[in-house]
């Protein structure tokens, strides 16, 4: 299923979108922080300027020699402080400045000589939500003269109203503020971030449409941070992806055509094979002796192009599963390449009418008959057959199958590992840098380099896995993987 391609957001979706309301937004949160602790602050300044303006009426009041003043006088100082009453105490006396109108009921007391940062704030948040006018009675000293405890009544309509104006006038700065610093930053990450990654973007769909095109490939900046280097390393990685396609699609059209050659000459060759065997009944001794040499050419010539045709056509194996004992399949694998690496004598010229003998290598089997797996016997067939026959090919006379030892097995219960040995002369190195790869990795001469590649794409379709243990001059050992049935 082809995937959709995709398109750069609009902006509102945008991260340039994102960044700036998540700026603004977390501005305004920090500003919140400062807002209410302010306010509070507003109102004690408030409280505290009211009792310094109540402590300088009472000192006219005191000013006077019988302390007495007229009531005209009396209201004007409370007014122009902005308090109804106003009480000073000093040592044993008591001065009372008051409205005649004042109000005996107080609603609230306020104390200000016990500042609490927490009950600061809850006062001032009371303040400003009380749907009610209230009367409070302040209790603090004032900012002149420490030593002398005053009492204050005011009424709160009037610090609420303050505090209002105040706030209005914190909350607009920090609106100011808000913006401004959600524009510098957003800018500055913009350019810095949000910008680079869109064009990043741009370019990965760009290339994603037409990877082949050389000019869709990122063309790395100078910038030394996170940002150019991932354009650089993506700008290797588009080319190396390119570089890949490209071989694929050579190597696609290679294995087009060596199909074709394979199907073509595999008839050819099954044609010759029918010829040559007619040859073998010729009177001429010369021809009859080249007969055995000519028709084990053409098998070996067959078998590789039913293998490059096999590897070329097949898609992931179906399993057919059945439930076996190991020892059986391996037993039938060892009779079939014993049976097909025999007759060698029938190469030579001069064992003519020698019967065809069977191979002279040894196969040693050392399995525990209980064994049991669960797995596609043809499958498993024609991958032991591939890791048995090759070190024989190779020059190996002697192949054991066996288990590893219990300490070497995979922890998994479920799982056994089955090494194939050999005394063959072990693996080329440029064998086993490629090992696994279709026609590259070949340790003989006249290989074709799937016979590996085969059997470990089958053992991994049974959720196995095929390894190399070890090589060397004195042989090489693969192990098998396979789940097991205990």
């Amino acid at each position: 299923m082809e995937r959709p391609h995709l398109k750069l957001p609009p902006w509102a979706k945008s991260l340039s979108a994102r960044l700036l309301v998540l700026t603004v937004g977390f501005v305004m949160l920090a500003e919140i922080f400062v807002f209410a602790p302010s306010v509070a602050r507003y109102r004690v300044d408030w409280l505290k300027a009211h009792l310094d303006s109540g402590y300088l009426a009472a000192l006219a009041l005191e000013a006077t020699p019988d302390q007495m003043i007229p009531d005209d006088l009396e209201k004007e100082l409370l007014s122009n402080a902005g308090i109804e009453a106003v009480i000073l105490r000093r040592d044993d006396r008591k001065l009372l400045l008051q409205r005649d109108d004042m109000p005996a009921k107080v609603d609230h007391d306020v104390d200000l000589t016990t500042f609490s940062i927490l009950m600061a704030l809850y006062e001032g948040l009371s303040t400003l939500t009380q749907p009610h006018d209230r009367m409070l009675r302040v209790v603090g000293m004032p900012s002149m003269a420490p030593d002398f405890e005053i009492e204050i009544l005011v009424h709160e309509h009037g610090l609420a109203e303050d505090m209002r104006n105040f706030g209005w006038r914190v909350m607009g700065l920090s609106l100011v503020i808000s913006f401004f610093t959600a524009g510098l930053v957003y800018f500055a990450l913009n350019r810095l971030l949000v910008r680079p990654m869109r064009t990043l973007t741009s370019d990965m769909i760009r290339f994603r449409e037409n990877p082949q095109d050389q000019g869709s490939v990122i063309v790395p900046d100078d910038r030394d941070d996170e940002i150019g280097i991932a354009r650089h390393e993506l700008a290797n990685m588009q080319h190396d992806l390119q570089a890949m396609l490209n071989q694929r699609r050579r190597l696609a059209a290679l294995g087009t055509a060596a199909t074709k050659i394979s199907h073509d000459l595999r008839n050819a060759l099954a044609t010759s094979m029918l010829m040559t065997e007619k040859l073998a009944q010729s009177e001429d001794q010369e021809v009859r002796a080249v007969v055995p040499r000519l028709l084990s050419s053409m098998e070996r010539a067959v078998y590789i192009s039913e293998q490059t045709l096999s590897f070329a056509r097949e898609a992931p194996p179906t399993l057919d599963i059945a439930r076996f004992t190991l020892i059986e399949l391996i037993e039938e694998v060892r009779d079939q390449v014993l049976l097909q690496n025999g007759g060698e004598s029938l190469l030579a010229p001069e064992s003519l009418d020698t019967a065809k003998e069977p191979c002279k290598a040894k196969i040693h089997i050392e399995l525990p008959p209980e064994l049991m797996i669960e797995a596609d016997y043809d499958q498993l067939f024609r991958a032991f057959s591939n890791l048995i026959r090759n070190p024989l090919d190779a020059g190996a006379t002697e192949v054991t199958v066996k288990l590893a030892p219990a300490n070497d097995q995979n922890k998994e219960d479920a799982f056994a590992e089955i090494l194939i040995m050999d005394n063959g002369p072990g693996l080329p190195e440029k064998a086993i840098k490629n090992l696994f790869v279709p026609f590259a990795a070949t340790g003989r001469k006249g290989g074709t380099g799937l016979g590996l590649a085969i059997a470990r794409e089958l053992i991994l379709a049974h959720e196995g896995d095929l390894r190399l243990s070890a090589t060397g001059p004195d042989g090489a050992t693969f192990c098998v993987q396979l789940r097991v049935i205990m």
